[in-house]
């Protein structure tokens, strides 16, 4: 159950890192990218920053339950594991929002 999710959760982030490849070779050099992560709604940073940060965040979210279903795991404590389930839906919100911050990007240049 835990390999499971931790694939599907791979596939999402290489999809992530697909859709960012997209977006470096589609959006202008000057386009800026929104970023739900911060202080306020809706940050526009530029392009570089914001096709890296989506992909970062699925990362840390994969390597985080990655530990967590190692330690688990490592500990024969299989009541108490977290639901895995989370992981995947959590990928695909995050790709998701990038896809739509992407989206946002490349109305904003055309304004």
């Amino acid at each position: 159950m835990v390999t499971a999710a931790l694939v599907i959760g791979g596939v999402v982030l290489l999809a992530m890192i697909c859709v960012s490849w997209y977006g470096a070779v589609t959006l202008p050099s000057d386009a800026r990218v929104p970023i739900h992560f911060g202080v306020s709604y809706n940050n526009f940073v530029p392009k570089r920053v914001g096709l890296v940060m989506h992909p970062a965040v699925g990362a840390v979210f994969l390597v985080i339950f990655a530990l967590l279903g190692h330690s688990h795991s490592a500990n024969g404590t299989s009541s108490k594991a977290p639901p895995y389930v989370i992981l995947p839906i959590v990928m695909c919100v995050l790709l998701g929002i990038q896809i739509g911050a992407i989206k946002v990007a490349r109305r904003k240049v055309g304004v």
